[in-house]
């Protein structure tokens, strides 16, 4: 079989199914796993699925906010490299809140490509959601409110009887800013849902990266209390005298 007509099978299969896996794939087009982990790396660039362990799922139509996509762009190679370093935190069992923004849709990315088991997500991002639907073994959790278009997430005034309603133990939060003080948002109303939020007994993770550092935003959402965990680039750690003071004066971690 030639590697258009094995393609253009998988992507039969795909249609159907609305997943794939690597070894049913290898007995069923009759080749070897390692043609067949080939053939769906090509798929992905083409932007036809999205490679999960041991085989793939369909891409979902994606709501597109340009807007968005540009703040994607800004610090991108350090949000990789933070995505990776917060996927390193989570294991089996975590029930996670996961934030809305950029770089937490980095590490939402990057968490599914071989996520722990028994994994549950609270969100009240569109993005998140849209990308966590796509896998059947990953439990998901939407948190309601008020649908924001600018920001294409879920905002409700009163937030703690909801969020109080789950065991989670890791909050990813994604942010505007950050200082001495604290750290930012650039909306009132996301200032005190992050806020309410922190009030659980979770570990915070807090993304920042360079263009975030030491700049304040429009709404304080809390002040350092010490149980924060900054997840930053190696590159700012390396550059930012301020930030390591930060760290030994208000007894935060640094990743």
């Amino acid at each position: 079989m030639l590697t258009e007509e094995r393609l253009k099978r998988i992507v039969d299969i795909l249609e159907e199914y609305g997943q794939v896996k690597s070894k049913e794939l290898s007995e069923i087009l009759s080749v070897s796993e390692v043609t067949i982990r080939n053939d769906l790396n090509l798929l992905e660039e083409k932007g036809i699925l999205s490679r999960v362990h041991g085989g793939a799922v369909k891409m979902k139509t994606k709501i597109f906010d340009p807007l968005f996509q540009e703040q994607k762009a800004i610090d991108k190679t350090e949000k990789l490299e933070m995505a990776k370093k917060a996927v390193s935190v989570v294991g089996k069992n975590d029930v996670l809140f996961v934030d809305a923004g950029s770089s937490t849709l980095f590490f939402v990315e990057e968490l599914l490509k071989n996520p722990p088991l028994n994994l549950t997500v609270v969100t009240n991002s569109l993005y998140v959601i849209n990308e966590v639907v796509q896998h059947e073994n990953i439990n998901l959790l939407v948190l309601g409110g008020t649908f924001y278009k600018n920001s294409l997430n879920f905002i409700e005034l009163d937030i703690s009887p909801l969020i109080q309603r789950y065991s989670v133990n890791k909050v990813f939060l994604g942010i505007n800013g950050l200082d001495e003080i604290g750290f930012y948002s650039s909306n009132t109303i996301e200032a005190r849902t992050k806020r309410d939020i922190c009030k659980l007994n979770a570990d915070i993770y807090v993304f920042a990266s360079s263009s975030k550092l030491f700049k304040k935003s429009l709404k304080l959402i809390c002040e350092w209390n010490g149980d924060e965990t900054i997840i930053t680039s190696s590159k700012v750690i390396k550059e930012f005298d301020k930030l390591n003071e930060l760290k030994i004066k208000k007894k935060i971690k640094i990743m």
